[in-house]
C-alpha cells in the first residue's frame, strides 16, 4: 500500500475544492438573480414611497409606521396566524391519517393512492371558483344538499364577515392536503416491517402500533409537511382571492390579499413592501420554531 505524503495530499485537495466551487457558481449565480435580487429591492421597496410609476422616492421607516397604523394589519395578522396553523393542522393531520390507513393496506389502498392525490392536482383558480359557487345560497351544491337533509339552503358563509374564513379554511384543506398524503405516506412506507411485527407480537393493536411505532418514526417529515404547508397558507393567495376577494370587508383579507391590494388596488407599493418584510419575518420565525419543536429524539442526540 502506498501512502501519500500529506504534502501532497493538500495540493490533490485544493484542486477539488476548486472544483466544487466552480460547479457550485451557476446555481448560486441564478439564486441571487431570482431571489436576492428581488428580496433587496422589496426591502428597499419599504422604505420608499412608489405609485406604481415614476420615481422611487425614500422615506425611511414611513411606510413601516403607516403600516402600524392601520387597523387592518393587525386583524390580517391574526386572521393569517389563525387561518394557516388551522388549515396546516387539518391537512396534515388527514394526510397522516390517510397515509398510515393506505400503508396499513386497507381494503382499495391502491384506487385511494390516486382518488385522494386529484384535489391537489386541480388548479387553485378552478378550485375557488367551484367551491364558492358550491356555497352560493339556494342554488349552490352544498345548500341544495343541506335543504334535502332539512338543514335549510339559503345559508349566506361567504357573505357574511364572521363566516366567511371557513369556506375558505374547508376550500383549502381539501385542496391541501393530497400533497401532504403523497408527502407523508413515502415517509410512512419506509418504517420497517419488522417493527410492526415485534409491535405485533407483543399485542400491540393497529392503534397503538401507530402511535407507538410509525408516528415517532416519521415525526420529523411530518413536521417539515406542517411547516410547509402553514407557510404555503400564510402565503396563500390565489384561492382566497377567487373565493372572496378577501371580503366581505376584511373578513378574509390575510396578509397576501392585504398585501396585493395596497399594492394594485390602493397603489401604494412602498407599505405593501413593509408589510411583506415584516410578514416575511414572522414566517421564518414561525418557521424555525416548528422545525424545533417536530425534531426527533433520535435527530436531537445526534
Amino acid at each position: 500500500m502506498t501512502l501519500i505524503p500529506p504534502q501532497r495530499r493538500r495540493h490533490q485537495a485544493l484542486p477539488d475544492k476548486a472544483a466544487v466551487w466552480l460547479g457550485l457558481l451557476p446555481a448560486a449565480g441564478l439564486l441571487i438573480v431570482f431571489f436576492g435580487l428581488p428580496i433587496a429591492q422589496g426591502v428597499l421597496l419599504s422604505f420608499s414611497r412608489w405609485p406604481g410609476l415614476g420615481g422611487v422616492h425614500l422615506t425611511g421607516l414611513e411606510s413601516y409606521r403607516l403600516a402600524f397604523d392601520q387597523p387592518q394589519i393587525f386583524h390580517s395578522l391574526r386572521l393569517t396566524f389563525v387561518y394557516a396553523l388551522v388549515t396546516a393542522f387539518a391537512m396534515t393531520a388527514i394526510a397522516t391519517l390517510l397515509a398510515a390507513a393506505v400503508s396499513g393496506r386497507v381494503r382499495g389502498s391502491s384506487f385511494y393512492r390516486i382518488v385522494w392525490f386529484l384535489p391537489g392536482m386541480s388548479p387553485v383558480v378552478a378550485v375557488g371558483i367551484f367551491w364558492s359557487t358550491a356555497m352560493q345560497p339556494t342554488t349552490g351544491f352544498v345548500n341544495v344538499v343541506l335543504g334535502y337533509l332539512g338543514l335549510g339552503n339559503a345559508h349566506t358563509w361567504l357573505a357574511e364577515s364572521n363566516t366567511a374564513i371557513y369556506p375558505c379554511i374547508f376550500a383549502t384543506v381539501w385542496a391541501g392536503a393530497g400533497f401532504a398524503f403523497v408527502l407523508i405516506l413515502g415517509a410512512t412506507e419506509q418504517v420497517p416491517v419488522a417493527l410492526y411485527e415485534a409491535a405485533e407480537l407483543d399485542g400491540a393493536s393497529a392503534v397503538r402500533r401507530f402511535f407507538s411505532v410509525t408516528l415517532p418514526l416519521i415525526r420529523p417529515v411530518v413536521g417539515v409537511v406542517g411547516m410547509l404547508e402553514f407557510i404555503w397558507a400564510a402565503n396563500g393567495f390565489t384561492l382566497l382571492w377567487a373565493m372572496t376577494r378577501g371580503g366581505p370587508g376584511y373578513a378574509t383579507s390575510i396578509v397576501s390579499v392585504l398585501i396585493y391590494r395596497e399594492a394594485f388596488v390602493f397603489g401604494d407599493y412602498g407599505q405593501a413592501s413593509a408589510m411583506a418584510v415584516m410578514s416575511g419575518l414572522v414566517l421564518v420565525v414561525v418557521g424555525a420554531l416548528i422545525l424545533r419543536m417536530t425534531r426527533s429524539k433520535h435527530e436531537g442526540a445526534m
